[in-house]
């Protein structure tokens, strides 16, 4: 994390001055979007990184995608790079990685630009995550031993887990005593992981929430949608729960990590019919926060009207947290001495 003491500045303006935020957080008719840059820079990036993504309870995928021993779920959080592994007893742990910059000296020119970077080499802060890594790959002397668990996985920094139903949540904030909610967002009551996929789309994580939500609620039969702050977009539908995992990979993309849940009891004809509207809906969503990203792009200057109430919700969270002072900064070891 950085110090305190660090200034966001890029093209003049300091990102962390809480005045910048004051027409995103009027009231909703009157409202402008975030800054421009909160869409496009890379110092707004590493803001996110310091006040959001180490500071919150950041759901990183489900429980079920871990089910056999010593599966493992790597996650890459702001430019933490930690993993969640199922023991042998069925329990669960988490830890940082033991190659959060590789074997690199220095981190390369190429992996500071904001942009996850795939790196055949390692998994580290900066590069992009593998999907689950089956236990029966992480033998000793394997390349993803080395890179995820070392020699000695106890020794490695631990990582705060908590469950609500199939969702998994982490948590990489210092401060001492930081506890779940006390009530964590559910998909529903017994319900079954169906199917996952991911997808990338060019938009910021933040549009691609709001568009998430838009186009989800227009319509849809006996359903809801949730935005659960920071990066979990709940949609429920008759036959089908999805679940959306917004993980930023630069600034202007965003990979979507899908779960789709339904109840043990729903036919299977069902559930594909449900699915394939869901995944309708989230074709629209992927259009406009992409044709929104270009508009923003190419805009002399930000702040355009935000008509969304769950954007202007979202944007009034997201402020309070850039602008929040915290009592831990951290350049903690990786490794337990």
């Amino acid at each position: 994390m950085d110090h305190p003491d660090t200034i966001y500045f890029d093209d003049g303006i300091d990102f962390s001055q809480p005045q910048l935020y004051g027409a995103a957080r009027a009231p909703l008719g009157v409202a402008t979007m975030l800054p421009r840059g909160a869409y496009t820079s890379e110092v707004f990036q590493r803001l996110e990184n310091e006040k959001v993504w180490t500071r919150e309870w950041v759901c990183i995928g489900t429980t079920p995608q871990i089910e056999n021993p010593f599966d493992l779920l790597p996650y890459t959080i702001g430019n933490h790079a930690i993993h969640v592994q199922r023991m042998a007893d069925g329990s669960l742990v988490g830890r940082f990685n033991k190659a959060q910059h590789g074997g690199c000296r220095t981190v390369p020119v190429q992996c500071q630009t904001g942009r996850k970077t795939s790196c055949s080499y390692t998994a580290c802060g900066f590069s992009r995550d593998r999907d689950v890594i089956p236990g029966s790959s992480l033998q000793e002397m394997s390349p993803q031993m080395g890179q995820y668990l070392g020699m000695r996985p106890e020794r490695l920094l631990s990582v705060k887990l908590a469950t609500s139903g199939p969702l998994l949540f982490a948590n990489i904030d210092p401060t001492p005593g930081v506890e779940p909610p006390a009530a964590l967002p559910e998909v529903g009551d017994h319900v079954v992981r169906r199917d996952g996929r991911w997808q990338e789309h060019r938009s910021n994580w933040k549009l691609a929430g709001a568009s998430i939500v838009d186009a989800a609620s227009w319509g849809l039969d006996d359903g809801s949608v949730e935005w659960v702050f920071p990066n979990l977009v709940i949609v429920r539908s008759r036959h089908a729960t999805l679940a959306v995992v917004l993980q930023p990979t630069a600034m202007e993309q965003t990979l979507w990590r899908l779960s789709f849940f339904a109840a043990p009891g729903v036919q299977q004809v069902a559930y594909e019919a449900a699915r394939d509207e869901l995944l309708r809906r989230l074709d629209e969503a992927a259009a406009a926060a992409e044709a929104l990203q270009v508009a923003i792009e190419r805009a002399p200057a930000g702040g355009g009207p935000e008509a969304g109430n769950t954007a202007w919700l979202f944007n009034h969270a997201l402020s309070e947290r850039i602008t929040r002072q915290h009592e831990s900064y951290w350049n903690a070891p990786l490794m337990r001495a």
